[in-house]
């Protein structure tokens, strides 16, 4: 009863983390007009790992070194994958990129087959291909030419793809408290250096541009990562990704409604087929259907 419970909180985490992701594709929009993209990983890691520090500081301090190895390994991973979802918001609309992000619904399988060596069953592939499907509607113009920000996004959600099965291993290995500290710190420290070798320095601090920063550094990573980071421990990959795939849903109307992105059918149509796609692979039809059957 107890494993239940904590299923049961892990799921509710994971939803709570999908709503805050869900508003970050606006903020991370509106941040990517104002900023630069390591300048934005900067702050915003560097920030979260200051307060988690402070708002965990027991567990960081009594941390062990499979700890920072862990967050050291994930941070690295977010590192890589971050900045490619920020340029591509350059290219693309929050409200297009919340429903492409959720195709690692789809890819985590195949990742979890690759690293763990589980095989995906049927549904696996049948989903892969109605993703496709949808990912076409949404992306593909008149002249069959994928738009570059679409592509990004595909890009960063198979990196991110990687993430989640990583964290999956390492959060049921470590303390996940101390592994996220370690691993914003690490994402923030290496952030800071690309800005200082890449990036020209930042002249201007719009209003709406501290405010999205802000949203990125509390809602998204102190709040959302960490919940996930520390719910996957008591759920699987794969079950932690269609949680998390929520936030299409959520992303695309605050889009539309809260930031005046176009309203198309196409890219709706699009991003329902890709979330059909994203429930094929994970629901149990036929648990659902014996359930039906006992009802009537």
């Amino acid at each position: 009863m107890e494993e239940k419970k904590k299923m049961l909180l892990a799921d509710l985490s994971l939803l709570l983390a999908a709503a805050c992701w869900g508003g970050g594709f606006v903020a991370g929009d509106i941040a990517a007009e104002n900023f630069p993209p390591f300048f934005i990983m900067a702050i915003r890691f560097t920030g979260a790992a200051l307060f988690l520090g402070i708002l965990f500081r027991r567990h960081v301090k009594s941390s062990t070194k499979a700890d920072w190895k862990a967050g050291v390994i994930l941070g690295s991973l977010l590192f890589i994958a971050q900045p490619i979802q920020i340029i591509a918001l350059r290219y693309t609309s929050p409200s297009k990129q919340a429903f492409l992000i959720t195709t690692y619904v789809v890819i985590v399988p195949f990742i979890s087959w690759l690293v763990l060596q589980k095989r995906p069953g049927i549904k696996a592939f049948l989903a892969g291909a109605l993703a496709l499907a949808g990912i076409g509607l949404i992306s593909f113009s008149g002249s069959l030419g994928m738009e570059l920000g679409d592509g990004l996004t595909l890009l960063f959600s198979l990196l991110y793809s990687f993430l989640i099965v990583a964290t999956g291993i390492l959060a049921k290995q470590v303390n996940p408290l101390a592994m996220s500290f370690f691993q914003y710190l690490t994402t923030g420290i290496l952030s800071i250096g690309a800005t200082l070798l890449f990036e020209e320095k930042t002249a201007a601090y719009p209003a709406a541009g501290i405010g999205a920063l802000a949203y990125l550094l509390f809602i998204n990573t102190v709040v959302a990562y960490t919940l996930q980071n520390v719910a996957q421990r008591y759920t699987s990959d794969t079950h932690s990704a269609v949680l998390i795939s929520t936030e299409s849903v959520i992303g695309y109307f605050c889009g539309v409604v809260l930031y005046g992105d176009p309203f198309t059918p196409k890219v709706l149509i699009g991003g329902l087929i890709v979330f059909s796609a994203v429930l094929l692979s994970v629901v149990e039809w036929g648990k659902v259907l014996h359930l039906h059957k006992e009802k009537a």
